[in-house]
């Protein structure tokens, strides 16, 4: 049996949009909306990687032992999800890498215009704007097949890495107020940049990327999700 070395408790919290998922699917016609399998695992790979690379390198100027034993850790976790999608994917593309390569390039681009100057503010980007954008896949794989909706929604539920990284703001925010402050007024700095992203996932039509009236309810329900995870840091949205 394969040793998750960075799991320190059995009871690792999964992230759950409960019954808005399906609230979701049933206002709206997601199909109009959703790629294709193979893109929206390319995308979400994506963004996996490029978490799990920026938890490692924060790990290197952690402040303490004991934050960058939790980034390293979190940047494993991610690591997983994106090697856990990258299997999927290569159930529909003959080459997953190359697959990944658009999403990729086009994020970290845009992760790179959302790069903070303060090293807690670069774990606030992976937590809220990484957490934004897999609730919203989460959401867009509910209008996909069966088959390939079993296969990702465990891979995307699955949030040991935020939960890590969640561990270490707490204990930055407890040694000083300040700290707490900025990092609320960052993460609503986050939240249009972060919509680009989601919304370059989008399927496309001969008429350009859909409309804001169709994807304002996606949107709608994943600040929501947003929201409370800012609340569960003691952070105001």
């Amino acid at each position: 049996m394969q040793w998750r070395w960075w799991k320190r408790k059995k009871n690792t919290r999964t992230f759950r949009l409960g019954s808005k998922k399906t609230d979701t699917a049933r206002r709206i016609d997601l199909s109009r909306l959703t790629p294709t399998v193979a893109d929206l695992v390319a995308h979400a790979g994506a963004t996996s990687s490029l978490v799990a690379t920026e938890y490692q390198e924060l790990s290197e100027h952690a402040w303490s032992a004991q934050d960058r034993d939790e980034l390293a850790r979190a940047s494993g976790a991610a690591l997983e999800r994106y090697e856990g999608l990258r299997a999927v994917l290569a159930d529909y593309v003959d080459d997953p890498v190359q697959s990944m390569a658009e999403p990729l390039e086009y994020q970290r681009a845009q992760f790179a215009l959302m790069r903070a100057d303060n090293w807690y503010e670069r774990i606030a980007t992976c937590v809220l704007a990484g957490g934004f954008l897999l609730d919203f896949y989460r959401i867009m794989v509910d209008a996909l097949p069966e088959r390939a909706a079993k296969q990702l929604r465990p891979l995307l539920d699955s949030r040991p890495d935020e939960d890590l990284a969640q561990q270490v703001l707490e204990r930055v925010f407890a040694v000083d107020v300040a700290y707490r402050s900025r990092v609320s007024l960052w993460g609503r700095r986050l939240i249009g940049d972060t919509m680009l992203i989601a919304r370059h996932a989008l399927r496309t039509s001969e008429s350009g990327r859909p409309g804001q009236a169709q994807v304002e309810p996606v949107l709608t329900d994943v600040v929501t999700e947003h929201t409370r995870r800012m609340d569960s840091l003691g952070l105001t949205a």
